[in-house]
Protein backbone atom coordinates (compact mmCIF):
# COMPACT_ATOMS: atom_id res chain seq x y z
CA UNK A 1 0.00 0.00 0.00
CA UNK A 2 1.47 3.44 -0.91
CA UNK A 3 1.53 6.01 1.88
CA UNK A 4 0.53 9.82 1.23
CA UNK A 5 1.69 12.38 3.70
CA UNK A 6 -0.60 15.51 3.73
CA UNK A 7 -0.10 19.03 5.39
CA UNK A 8 -3.59 20.45 6.41
CA UNK A 9 -5.10 23.17 8.41
CA UNK A 10 -5.98 22.59 12.17
CA UNK A 11 -9.72 22.94 11.28
CA UNK A 12 -9.36 20.56 8.05
CA UNK A 13 -8.17 18.14 11.14
CA UNK A 14 -10.55 18.81 13.26
CA UNK A 15 -13.57 18.38 10.13
CA UNK A 16 -11.69 14.72 9.22
CA UNK A 17 -11.95 13.69 13.38
CA UNK A 18 -16.25 14.89 13.45
CA UNK A 19 -16.34 12.23 10.43
CA UNK A 20 -14.76 9.81 11.59
CA UNK A 21 -16.54 9.73 15.12
CA UNK A 22 -19.78 10.48 13.24
CA UNK A 23 -19.32 7.67 10.91
CA UNK A 24 -18.01 5.25 13.44
CA UNK A 25 -14.54 4.87 11.50
CA UNK A 26 -11.37 3.67 12.53
CA UNK A 27 -8.84 6.15 11.63
CA UNK A 28 -7.74 8.88 9.68
CA UNK A 29 -7.05 6.51 6.82
CA UNK A 30 -10.21 5.09 6.86
CA UNK A 31 -11.99 8.42 7.05
CA UNK A 32 -10.26 9.68 3.92
CA UNK A 33 -10.83 6.53 2.34
CA UNK A 34 -14.70 6.81 3.09
CA UNK A 35 -14.32 10.43 1.51
CA UNK A 36 -13.15 9.69 -1.77
CA UNK A 37 -15.43 6.38 -2.10
CA UNK A 38 -18.25 9.10 -1.12
CA UNK A 39 -17.70 11.34 -3.20
CA UNK A 40 -16.93 9.15 -6.37
CA UNK A 41 -20.24 7.11 -5.51
CA UNK A 42 -22.35 10.61 -5.21
CA UNK A 43 -20.71 12.28 -8.41
CA UNK A 44 -21.64 9.13 -10.45
CA UNK A 45 -25.08 8.65 -9.55
CA UNK A 46 -25.90 11.75 -9.70
CA UNK A 47 -24.32 12.33 -13.64
CA UNK A 48 -25.65 8.56 -14.49
CA UNK A 49 -29.36 10.00 -13.41
CA UNK A 50 -28.86 13.44 -15.36
CA UNK A 51 -27.86 11.58 -18.26
CA UNK A 52 -31.32 9.47 -17.92
CA UNK A 53 -33.19 12.31 -17.91
CA UNK A 54 -31.90 13.98 -20.63
CA UNK A 55 -32.33 10.95 -22.55
CA UNK A 56 -35.87 10.78 -21.37
CA UNK A 57 -36.23 14.42 -22.84
CA UNK A 58 -34.71 14.21 -26.50
CA UNK A 59 -36.09 11.36 -27.27
CA UNK A 60 -39.57 13.78 -26.42
CA UNK A 61 -38.17 16.38 -28.53
CA UNK A 62 -39.59 16.52 -32.09
CA UNK A 63 -36.14 18.17 -33.52
CA UNK A 64 -37.53 18.70 -37.20
CA UNK A 65 -40.05 21.18 -35.59
CA UNK A 66 -37.09 23.31 -33.65
CA UNK A 67 -36.38 26.31 -35.38
CA UNK A 68 -32.52 27.15 -36.15
CA UNK A 69 -30.87 27.54 -33.27
CA UNK A 70 -29.86 31.28 -34.45
CA UNK A 71 -33.19 31.77 -34.44
CA UNK A 72 -33.58 30.90 -30.68
CA UNK A 73 -30.42 33.08 -29.89
CA UNK A 74 -32.26 36.20 -30.96
CA UNK A 75 -34.32 36.01 -28.22
CA UNK A 76 -31.43 35.96 -25.59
Amino acid sequence: MKSILIKVDDKIKEELNTIREEEGLGTQTSTVTYLIKYYFLTKRSQLDTSIAILNKILDKLDTKNLSPIEEQLKSL
